[in-house]
């Protein structure tokens, strides 16, 4: 199967019914935005296991133990080769150290890790892209707390490529979502003696039923470039699904009820420019987004924050710098923390922190805190990125990739110590 060059662009890559009530919610003011105060102190650099490579994701084992993963690049001839891999950290501020077991199980697959997600130590997810040592099948690996198994994944009848870009690992089996290049049409051209062949774009979800990954199906709609970016459960009948439309340019979000998914419309979420990357729900079940917002009128690019309270999807007002996120997580309290990359001549890893604001009128608002993450490397020009963020008895734990001029990229990984 031939790759699809957007996957460059994907490297971090509901009905609800027609009566779930939907609203934008009201502006935070500006004084609610701590974007401008001092970082906050207090973060640690920590060394990871590999050099050449991305850390694309994080998560939370249990018992103070974190993995992360992601995969090293470097070429074979002129082929690029993707390797999987995952590390540990046993405790807080122990030394990272390789899970040799997961790369030796991936044996010859050629194929990124877009995400990991664990329901406990012994229920761990990778999900990553279509493989020819697979003939063609999207690769995901299972971790049972002994062993390490490839799990193969069937894309879509005529598909080109595919890949899934994010897994929920939960009790009643996981979810994952992604896209697939399907052919439409072929014509043979007897000048250049080779087919044209049109293809397009669509989302893909897959649940895990015990025994094998199962293909729900998507509603069809009106667009040849469509992708699932993001899928988070809140409960067996309660799943999101988040990611972009191409042809409203704007985020997409679809809910599974149970029996079947379906899109939602968000107002002041999904009828403005931009994508959804990533969701995750915290203590008390309320669903959260994170992404980027297209301003139509500079063509500048701000962080997309939005939020579901169980009536509909509200937007979050978020700090005025040029922005987008790729990860975020809960926090105590029904707070979250989100990181991503300022945009500009010199692109910086960011962590930012939202923990409510409860006013007396009983609205509940929030305010913004820049976390002051440290840059993984001081050379220019350089282009940090942090896209994967847990929360734990160490603290905060954010990895990423730092890619300076004319170097390969290398992995990074910061905490934050104390209660995240």
């Amino acid at each position: 199967m031939p790759k699809s060059s957007r996957r460059r662009t994907l490297l971090r890559a509901a009905v609800a019914t027609a009566a779930l009530s939907v609203a934008a919610s009201t502006p935070l003011p500006a004084s609610a935005l701590d974007g401008a105060t001092a970082p906050a102190p207090g973060w640690a650099s920590e060394a990871a296991p590999f050099s050449d490579a991305n850390l694309v994701d994080v998560v939370n084992m249990g018992g103070g133990k974190t993995w992360a993963a992601g995969f090293t690049l470097r070429y074979e001839g002129k082929l690029m080769r993707f390797r999987p891999v995952v590390a540990e950290r046993s405790e807080p501020g122990a030394a990272w150290t390789p899970v040799a077991s997961a790369t030796a199980a991936a044996g010859e697959v050629n194929s990124r890790i877009n995400a990991v997600d664990a329901n406990g130590s012994r229920d761990v997810w990778l999900v990553g892209d279509d493989a020819s040592a697979l003939d063609g099948r999207i690769y995901t690996q299972h971790f049972d707390g002994t062993r390490w198994q490839v799990v193969p994944v069937d894309p879509p009848e005529k598909a080109e490529t595919a890949s899934l870009l994010d897994v929920d690992a939960r009790p009643g089996g996981a979810w994952a979502v992604g896209f697939t290049q399907i052919e439409v049409s072929r014509t043979w051209n007897e000048v250049k003696g080779g087919w044209i062949i049109e293809s397009r774009d669509a989302g893909i979800a897959r649940h895990f039923d015990g025994t094998a990954w199962r293909d729900v199906p998507l509603p069809e709609l009106d667009s040849d470039y469509w992708y699932l970016n993001g899928v988070q459960a809140v409960a067996d009948d309660d799943v999101w699904a988040a990611g972009y439309d191409g042809a409203s340019g704007s985020p997409l979000l679809m809910h599974y009820d149970g029996s079947s998914w379906q899109r939602v419309d968000a107002p002041g979420v999904t009828d403005i420019p931009g994508q959804a990357q990533k969701l995750a729900v915290t203590e008390d079940g309320e669903a959260w987004l994170v992404g980027e917002d297209w301003s139509p009128e500079d063509g500048s690019t701000r962080a997309l924050v939005a939020r579901h309270d169980g009536a509909g999807w509200h937007k979050v007002a978020v700090p005025d710098v040029p922005a987008r996120l790729y990860g975020l997580t809960p926090r105590p309290g029904g707070g979250i923390a989100v990181v991503g990359q300022t945009l500009g001549e010199q692109r910086k890893a960011l962590a930012w922190a939202w923990r409510p604001d409860h006013t007396g009128s009983g609205t509940a608002r929030g305010r913004w805190q820049d976390l002051g993450l440290p840059q993984p490397t001081a050379t220019l020009p350089t282009d940090n990125s942090a896209s994967g963020v847990v929360g734990g008895r160490g603290g905060l734990t954010v990895v990423g990739t730092s890619a300076a001029e004319d170097a390969w990229p290398q992995p990074f990984v910061a905490v934050r110590p104390g209660n995240h």
